[in-house]
């Protein structure tokens, strides 16, 4: 099973970081317009991204105060790692499986490389400087061909 993963850091605490993923004001301040519920283990959130048309419900999986949050959605399961990196920075890992085989997987993880980066970015403009933002373009394109 393949797995995709994006890797990065964040100049803020692992608090600030987890907090700011699995409260509804810090996941709608970044990343969706709307989340029905905070991240809790065991509950099923719905999230709304309007600007591509979509709101689904996610299943929120295994979560560790400032260090680990994962959850399910359609097409796969993701899970969060947040490390204290020392002078209050924090290393943050993305991973997400299956992206699938062929064309097709590989047109997968190239759009969910593209979401995550945009995640991470977004959390960080929201941590660092109050940015609040959801949701990507529907103009951009990442494409792969045989």
């Amino acid at each position: 099973m393949t797995k995709l993963i994006v890797e990065d850091r964040i100049d803020r605490p692992a608090k600030d970081v987890f907090e700011a993923i699995v409260t509804v004001e810090g996941l709608s301040g970044f990343f969706v317009e709307r989340t029905s519920a905070p991240m809790v283990p065991g509950t099923t959130v719905t999230w709304s991204f309007p600007h591509v048309d979509a709101e689904f419900d996610v299943e929120i999986g295994e979560i560790e105060p400032d260090r680990l949050v994962s959850w399910s959605w359609p097409g796969g399961q993701v899970v969060i790692e947040l490390r204290e990196t020392g002078a209050g920075a924090t290393a943050i890992t993305v991973m997400e499986q299956p992206m699938g085989d062929g064309t097709e997987g590989a047109a997968r993880a190239v759009g969910q490389t593209q979401g995550w980066t945009y995640f991470v970015c977004t959390l960080r403009a929201y941590l660092l400087h109050g940015i609040r933002h959801f949701g990507l373009s529907d103009g951009i394109r990442a494409t792969v061909t045989d």
